[in-house]
C-alpha cells in the first residue's frame, strides 16, 4: 500500500478547527485596531499615535493655586524654578505665578499677595517654611533639590511631602503642587468643620 500524498486544496479537520477559532478573534482584532480610541486605560489619552498634545495645553490644575517662585540668582536650583518654560506650562495649565528673587519682594508678596504655594531652592525651604508660618495665607514651601543623594531626597520628601528636583519636567512640578494643594483643601475641610 503506498503512502497517501496529500492534495493541494484539501482541508483536513485541523483546517476547519483553526478557521473557526482565528477568523472571530482576527475580526475583533482589526476592530480594535481600527477603534484605538474605544480602548484606551487611564493616562493613556496622549500615548496613541498621531493624536499627541503638547502636555502643557492638555493640562489643567486639580486646584489652581498662587504660586511664589522664590530664586535667588546665586541658588543652586534657581535656574531651574526660573526658568520661562516652567513659569509658562504652570500659567497654561491655570496657576498663578509671581517670580521674586529677594526677601524684601517675598515679604510684600506674602503680605499682599497670599500665595497658595512657595516654590523655592531647598537651602532656603527650612527659613522660608519659618517665614510662611506667620504669613497670613500660611504657603506650603515645595523644596527643589539640586542632584541630591538618595538619603537627601528621602529626608526632604519626609519633611515636606515633596520630591522635587532642578532636572524634574513641568510634568512633575505640576504633579507636586497639585499633591501640596489637594492637602491644603483637605486641611481647610477639616477645620472648617470643627
Amino acid at each position: 500500500m503506498s503512502p497517501a500524498v496529500p492534495r493541494p486544496f484539501e482541508r483536513g479537520p485541523e483546517e476547519g478547527n483553526f478557521m473557526r477559532v482565528c477568523a472571530p478573534i482576527l475580526a475583533l482584532a482589526s476592530v480594535f485596531l481600527q477603534t484605538s480610541n474605544a480602548v484606551q486605560a487611564c493616562g493613556d489619552k496622549f500615548v496613541l499615535v498621531g493624536r499627541g498634545v503638547e502636555f502643557h495645553r492638555a493640562y489643567a490644575a486639580l486646584y489652581p493655586a498662587l504660586i511664589v517662585i522664590y530664586a535667588k540668582p546665586e541658588g543652586h536650583a534657581a535656574k531651574a524654578i526660573s526658568d520661562p518654560q516652567l513659569q509658562k506650562d504652570l500659567k497654561l495649565s491655570g496657576h498663578r505665578v509671581l517670580l521674586v528673587e529677594n526677601d524684601a519682594l517675598l515679604a510684600r508678596a506674602l503680605e499682599a499677595d497670599r500665595p497658595d504655594l512657595i516654590l523655592t531652592d531647598v537651602a532656603d525651604a527650612e527659613r522660608l517654611s519659618r517665614q510662611a508660618a506667620g504669613a497670613p495665607s500660611k504657603p506650603t514651601v515645595l523644596p527643589v533639590m539640586y542632584r541630591p543623594t538618595k538619603e537627601e531626597a528621602a529626608t526632604i520628601e519626609k519633611s515636606y511631602q515633596c520630591r522635587l528636583t532642578s532636572g524634574d519636567r513641568a510634568d512633575r512640578y505640576l504633579s507636586a503642587i497639585d499633591n501640596a494643594m489637594k492637602i491644603r483643601v483637605d486641611e481647610k475641610k477639616k477645620r472648617s468643620r470643627s
